[in-house]
């Protein structure tokens, strides 16, 4: 009997958009990848299984190309018919973006939450929000936008 593969295992189509390989590749081509090229292979394939995950919560156009498949990519157009295209690829915007997230995750060590003002009037504290919370950085939501039902989270989608 084999042993399974560690759970950190960067498995395409499996628990990640690519593979640690093909990762590697797109980040050789960035500047700033000190805290991936510094990362164990462990920890540099966690961090695409991570962004992964986070990206896979979007919602995106169209559906599964195959509706067994694990992961959200690749996807056929909303009209497809069923079985066409045969063979679909995931984006090349969309692999990037998460390569880009995997970097971003290692360099800040984790998704930052929305910065939280306080202003004091008398005895009366005012807690506010001053931006719009987002887990994905500007980059990275920039490369994703053309694929999702809508470009943001203040963006309404309506069904018809």
């Amino acid at each position: 009997m084999t042993d399974p593969l560690p759970t950190w295992t960067t498995i395409a189509g499996v628990n990640s958009y690519l593979s640690l390989e093909d990762a590697e590749a797109i980040a050789a081509t960035r500047l700033f990848t000190g805290s991936w090229n510094s990362a164990t292979e462990e920890t540099r394939s966690k961090a695409l299984i991570t962004a992964t995950a986070l990206l896979d919560r979007m919602r995106w156009q169209g559906g599964p190309s195959a509706p067994t498949q694990p992961l959200a990519w690749p996807r056929v157009p909303e009209r497809c018919p069923a079985g066409y295209p045969l063979v679909v690829e995931t984006p090349a915007a969309i692999l990037t973006a998460c390569v880009e997230l995997a970097i971003h995750l290692l360099t800040q060590g984790q998704h930052a939450g929305a910065p939280v003002m306080q202003r004091m009037l008398g005895d009366s504290i005012t807690m506010y929000f001053p931006t719009i919370a987002d887990e994905l950085p500007k980059h990275v939501r920039r490369l994703i936008e053309p694929h999702l039902r809508a470009s943001s989270a203040n963006v309404a989608e309506v069904k018809l």
